[in-house]
């Protein structure tokens, strides 16, 4: 049995950079049966968002007579995927010439299966570390839908395989997965209806927000059926469902060229944790305490495997803590500090507590919210959909959350966000001074 001072399941976002970090300090052995840089740089954040870009240009040119602007365009759906394809391949080209240089890091491709206590079997060798990180990801959740598999289906994987845009799409899911492709296609001028079990797409926020995107995706023409039980897929392709609150209630058809899965993640933890007393939670998500250290001493559990947010942002950040606790002082992972963006049209962002959470928590809250329809840049650019909401603690008025919804609120909600971790309060946000004519200026009418 080969011994390493460190080893690290999952070539992805976490353990890519954990792996090569821990390099810098000791002989570090990565296992990765698949392609380095996983879902982010693969099938998530990267080719999405640029898939997203190319589709918001084209969807502007429609716009540009308004400004006095005369341009015509249509899309070449082949290049513009062969684009997306090429910044992935980028991205891993220069992650595997950084594995060619890097004589303290072992890399192995194959699965990795636990047969004792931190004892690891990868190929036909046996390994075993001081420490040891998991970080294995999570994998797309598949629901037993009659029809599905014999019908067969886009997802964010397969998708990027596509040669053809569909003329008409229905989105299984209305998390942010799905949120953000149905925008993809109905810029590119695809008709889409999105089918979400839950009573709400998109969970996470609040009402009011929730209230603007649904007018945004009605105006534009994108149909949203929430409660949607679905029973059966045919080929042709026809979609039944019926009211999830009933199952004797009026079953539904819709026709449509194809259908896209998105249904949530769930976290890829086929491991047999159990060889080496390492718990899981319902969803299989691995069980870590504060410091991201497992049931069992010296394994730890980061990125998505762990079942907290799932983004590449709060990975990178747990790498930092796994490492300052296998080899500085120990640190713990604040979760509730983790920022998060929603890449739909319009942009959806937030950090912190929403009003609900801050209701569940019994904390004597305030809200202040800011409308882009009285923002000048807004106004400039014909962006004026939209608000800012903050909300903060009555009693020591400092900021606990805040949700953004509108033009680059991806961008904006970082200004809370360094004031949530300076524990500012929110009378320092009404101080600041923003440069004009700017989004952050919307801050500024906040009441």
């Amino acid at each position: 049995m080969k011994k390493f001072k460190v080893i690290v399941i999952g070539g992805g976002t976490a353990g890519l950079k954990t792996a090569i970090a821990s390099s810098k300090k000791t002989k570090t052995l990565l296992i990765e049966p698949g392609i380095i840089g996983g879902t982010c740089l693969n099938t998530g954040c990267i080719p999405t968002k640029a898939m997203l870009y190319a589709s918001h240009l084209y969807a502007l040119t429609k716009e540009m007579s308004y400004f006095g602007v005369k341009a015509k365009a249509e899309i070449n759906f082949r290049r513009l995927m062969h684009r997306v394809a090429s910044i992935s391949k980028e991205g891993r080209d220069h992650i595997y010439n950084g594995l060619k240089n890097n004589k303290n890091l072992v890399v192995v491709k194959a699965k990795a299966k636990f047969i004792g206590n931190k004892k690891i079997q990868a190929g036909n060798e046996a390994y075993t570390a001081d420490n040891i990180v998991i970080a294995t990801g999570a994998k797309n959740f598949i629901p037993p839908i009659k029809g599905l598999k014999e019908t067969g289906y886009f997802d964010n994987e397969s998708f990027l395989k596509a040669k053809i845009v569909p003329k008409s799409i229905i989105m299984i899911g209305g998390g942010y997965i799905s949120m953000e492709y149905a925008s993809f296609f109905k810029l590119l001028g695809v008709k889409v209806t999105v089918l979400e079990r839950l009573p709400e797409i998109l969970g996470i926020i609040d009402d009011d927000v929730r209230k603007v995107l649904l007018e945004s995706h009605e105006k534009e023409g994108i149909k949203i059926i929430t409660n949607a039980n679905i029973l059966e897929i045919k080929k042709g392709v026809e979609v039944s469902y019926n009211d999830v609150r009933n199952t004797k209630s009026k079953i539904n058809k819709i026709r449509t060229e194809t259908v896209f899965l998105a249904t949530g993640r769930v976290p890829n933890t086929d491991l047999d944790l159990e060889k080496s007393g390492i718990k899981t939670g319902k969803k299989g998500e691995i069980i870590v305490d504060d410091y991201l250290e497992t049931s069992c001493t010296g394994v730890y559990a980061i990125g998505d495997c762990n079942g907290y947010p799932m983004f590449a942002h709060s990975a990178k950040r747990q790498t930092y803590v796994v490492m300052d606790n296998m080899f500085e002082n120990r640190r713990r992972m604040e979760f509730s500090l983790v920022p998060w963006a929603t890449f739909s049209e319009p942009v959806v962002a937030g950090i912190g507590l929403n009003e609900r959470e801050a209701k569940e928590k019994n904390i004597d809250y305030g809200v202040m919210k800011a409308g882009f329809n009285r923002n000048g840049r807004a106004k400039i650019i014909e962006k004026q959909l939209g608000f800012a909401k903050v909300i903060y603690n009555k009693k020591t008025r400092k900021i606990i959350g805040s949700t953004i919804i509108g033009a680059n609120a991806d961008d904006i909600i970082h200004e809370i966000v360094a004031l949530i971790y300076a524990d500012s309060t929110i009378d320092v946000l009404k101080e600041m001074i923003h440069i004009h004519p700017t989004f952050s200026e919307v801050m500024e009418n906040l009441k």
